[in-house]
């Protein structure tokens, strides 16, 4: 039993954090091309920046791993209640430096973390 809710930043796996990190980097460079062809601040860099601000906060803080109550929950930006796994049926647990990956009913998770979060992780879950 895990006395309190421990909540984790995550990003997915590499191949996936570098897609989606290189589209929202393109939406930053879109609004500086419209700034610098038009060589005054307009409306329309504006909303561009104000998108690569917003879905650069969607990365980083929609992207949670919590642990409670022997339920792992992985919160993603499409989905912020989250998925439940109980921790009794996660196998085959692995974990490298910055990296942690388990099979949840026969599909395997990957997930990149803090070093001293995925220490955290394995003692709450082991």
């Amino acid at each position: 039993m895990i006395p309190q809710k421990r909540s984790f930043l995550y990003q997915p796996d590499l191949l996936t954090s570098l897609m989606y990190w290189s589209w929202v980097v393109v939406l930053f460079f879109i609004g500086l091309i419209f700034w610098l062809e038009v060589t005054h601040f307009q409306w329309i860099t504006l909303m561009f920046f104000i998108a690569f601000v917003f879905f650069t906060w969607c990365g980083i803080f929609f992207r949670k791993i919590s642990i409670n109550d022997n339920f792992l929950i992985i919160s993603t930006i499409l989905n912020p209640q989250g998925h439940q796994m109980k921790l009794d049926e996660i196998t085959d647990l692995n974990a490298s430096k910055r990296k942690i990956s388990f099979v949840f009913k026969g599909k395997k998770h990957e997930y990149l973390l803090p070093s001293n979060s995925i220490i955290e992780i394995l003692a709450l879950i082991k």
